[in-house]
């Protein structure tokens, strides 16, 4: 597989697809947050461990203010995405014109909030027909932590609507919060399905059984832009063995736009898009920057996020740029030299 040009998936096979403005009418982006997503740093957990990074611990720690903070979890730690939704629009449509498309749907969909892509139907209310309105729901299933892709919610119903999905999700009631997306049709995607949050490999994921019991209510699966190359292969043999469409979904978070879109045959809308999905329409459409190796990418985003940091984290509700004041670290001139180094880069292409 060559990793210099694009790739789809067409019958759950790749196809490499060098000129995808020939082949497809439009692309969406169905995974994408903003700086009304509260992410946590969880993953720095694992980065953490990597040889290059074990001098930087203790440095790190004290740089968020929490040297005294033994055994730290960095799941407590959070941030918000330095993107309004209007850049993370900005963003997706620079790519997907550099891929030829002047045409693309996109959802802001930020973890259990609708805000991003509220406020961005508010402020380009022209382009209503260009912008899906949804959101990333969190759901657990036999203690496992599941994503649901949630699009195509009516922004007429949605202060009615929202608070109950957010409450059944909370409250465990599957069925009830199911029945809810079905009668609102959305289109309900399950992402990143083998996703390990506890980064426990050996750990079965419950994916199966999730899809059996509530299989009916899940539109598609999605390959995920910033997970390896073999997950979402199993994702792929997941969806055949589901006989579930595929989508492709970038998942950036901090500084790219999405490395997979989806690609569909006809020219997707608002109003059309999971008629589109369902109907077999569509394709995961691979950009070669997907295919920069995983922990380059967390990489590049861990030093995105040293150089953002005291702006956007926060401990346990509290500011991390309160915490630490106006006391000079030693991780300032880092986050300082991370900054020139993505700019370098990227000057280079080498931000994936």
């Amino acid at each position: 597989m060559s990793h210099n040009a694009c790739w789809v998936i067409d019958k759950y096979e790749y196809r490499a697809c060098r000129e995808p403005q020939r082949e497809f009418c439009s692309v969406a982006s169905l995974h994408n947050h903003s700086c009304h997503s509260i992410e946590n740093l969880a993953s720095l957990n694992r980065v953490m461990t990597l040889p290059y990074m074990r001098p930087f611990r203790r440095l790190l720690q004290r740089s968020f203010g929490l040297e005294a903070e033994k055994g730290l979890d960095y799941s407590d730690l959070k941030y918000n995405p330095p993107f309004a939704p209007a850049d993370v629009w900005r963003m997706e449509h620079q790519s997907a014109r550099r891929l030829g498309f002047d045409r693309l749907l996109l959802a802001i969909t930020d973890h259990d909030c609708i805000l991003g892509g509220l406020k961005l139907l508010k402020e380009m209310s022209a382009r209503q027909k260009e912008i899906a309105l949804g959101e990333e729901l969190s759901i657990r299933f036999q203690n496992h932590l599941f994503h649901l892709g949630v699009t195509g919610i009516p922004p007429s119903e949605i202060e009615g609507v929202h608070p109950e999905l957010l409450k059944a999700s909370r409250e465990g009631r599957l069925s009830d919060l199911f029945e809810s997306l079905r009668a609102l049709k959305c289109l309900v995607i399950l992402n990143h399905p083998f996703l390990p949050w506890d980064g426990d490999r050996s750990r079965p994921i419950p994916v199966l059984e999730l899809l059996e019991r509530f299989g009916w209510a899940i539109h598609a699966l999605e390959y995920n832009g910033m997970r390896c190359h073999s997950e979402n292969d199993d994702v792929m043999r997941l969806a055949r063995h589901a006989r579930k469409p595929l989508v492709g979904g970038g998942d950036s978070h901090l500084l790219e736009a999405s490395s997979v879109l989806c690609a569909s045959t006809m020219a997707m809308d608002a109003s059309n898009c999971a008629e589109a999905i369902k109907s077999g329409l569509t394709m995961p459409l691979i950009k070669s920057d997907y295919f920069a190796p995983l922990n380059w990418k967390l990489t590049l985003r861990v030093l995105s996020f040293i150089g953002l940091y005291r702006k956007i984290a926060h401990y346990k509700g509290s500011p991390i740029q309160s915490m630490i004041g106006g006391r000079w670290i030693l991780l300032d001139p880092v986050g300082g030299l991370a900054r020139i180094f993505l700019r370098l880069a990227a000057g280079f292409g080498m931000v994936r």
